[in-house]
């Protein structure tokens, strides 16, 4: 299969403005899903861990160092775990509108932010294939 180069012309654009709901949306579900995709990492590997017997050794070598029992509760951890990363997802997503909100105030300033970019210009006419006949 030949492909042939379509032609390309450089444009300039410039970005006044980036819609702060939309960040907001998108910001928010990509943090929902980190965040899932955290917790369960988390509770896998935490599973892994102590059917190994990675958590006990892990245990005794922190009681050498002078404690006298020193024990991982994994509920109370998963439990910290899930509300610091609601907080977290809450955060980032605040922090994101914020910097959105930044950018769009700054380009009222100064006018944008130019970018060049490659548009291909689409074929005139689809080519017919050939049938053998």
């Amino acid at each position: 299969m030949v492909f042939e180069r379509r032609p390309v012309r450089r444009t300039t654009r410039i970005i006044r403005h980036i819609d702060v709901w939309s960040v907001f949306k998108v910001t928010l579900v990509f943090h929902f899903v980190l965040y899932l995709t955290l917790l369960l990492a988390g509770v896998l590997l935490w599973n892994v861990a102590n059917a190994t017997g990675t958590v006990d050794n892990v245990e005794r070598f922190l009681e050498s160092f002078g404690w006298e029992s020193f024990e991982f509760k994994g509920g109370e951890l998963f439990h910290q775990a899930w509300i610091l990363g609601l907080f977290l997802v809450v955060g980032l997503t605040g922090l994101a509108v914020l910097m959105v909100t930044t950018f769009n105030l700054i380009t009222d300033l100064v006018g944008g932010v130019r970018m060049t970019v490659l548009e291909e210009k689409p074929d005139p006419e689809p080519k017919k294939l050939r049938t053998r006949g």
